[in-house]
């Protein structure tokens, strides 16, 4: 531990006591306010907090129905996808009938009046043929 004296003077400025709570806070800020006439009219730092919290009002009014626009919007396009998935839904089972009706009438086709199909493996050959 250091026992030697410090011999610099103190700098430090006096503070004011520290209230008990007992005091009301305009009597807390009137002891710390400089003796003098007490102005006539009212306060500048009051009047601008007015008219920022006016202001942020009205931001945030405007937000809000922003917000309420919005909203309305997206259930507007989510209808709308759900109206577009409803049509796709019917294309695509309208495009699955004429798919499977034209299967069955290629089918149909194939098949020639003695029954045997028409296929790859049982064609005739047209034209000279070369036999070895």
């Amino acid at each position: 531990m250091d026992d030697r004296h410090d011999d610099r003077p103190d700098t430090r400025p006096e503070s004011l006591p520290i209230p008990s709570g007992a005091e009301p806070i305009n009597a807390q800020i009137t002891a710390a306010a400089p003796v003098g006439p007490t102005p006539v009219g009212p306060d500048p730092v009051l009047e601008r907090l007015d008219r920022l919290s006016d202001l942020l009002l009205r931001r945030i009014d405007r937000l809000e129905e922003r917000v309420r626009s919005l909203e309305q919007d997206n259930g507007e396009i989510i209808n709308l996808l759900i109206a577009v998935k409803a049509g796709l839904e019917e294309a695509s089972g309208d495009l699955i009938a004429q798919l499977e009706d034209a299967e069955d009438a290629a089918e149909g086709d194939e098949v020639n009046e003695d029954g045997a199909e028409d296929g790859p493996l049982f064609e005739t050959p047209c034209g000279p043929t070369m036999l070895h």
